[in-house]
């Protein structure tokens, strides 16, 4: 699972279309039932590091059993 460092985000919305389950939203889009993981995500994106280059997919790509092992 990737997290969004609000801090470090300009808001390009980039990420929104890369996102195979459509789970990214713009802060003044986000669903109701989605506003409670806000602040779980900046914690959890303060604790990883941050991704500066692609890397090859997981075999069976947009599979999160395949992901999972």
């Amino acid at each position: 699972m990737l997290y969004i460092h609000p801090e470090e985000c300009i808001d390009c919305e980039a990420c929104v279309p890369e996102c195979p389950v459509e789970a990214i939203f713009h802060e003044d889009n986000l669903p109701e039932q989605w506003t409670d993981y806000t602040a779980l995500n900046a914690e959890l994106a303060s604790q990883c590091p941050v991704i500066t280059e692609q890397k090859e997919s997981l075999e069976g790509e947009g599979n999160c059993a395949a992901a999972n092992g």
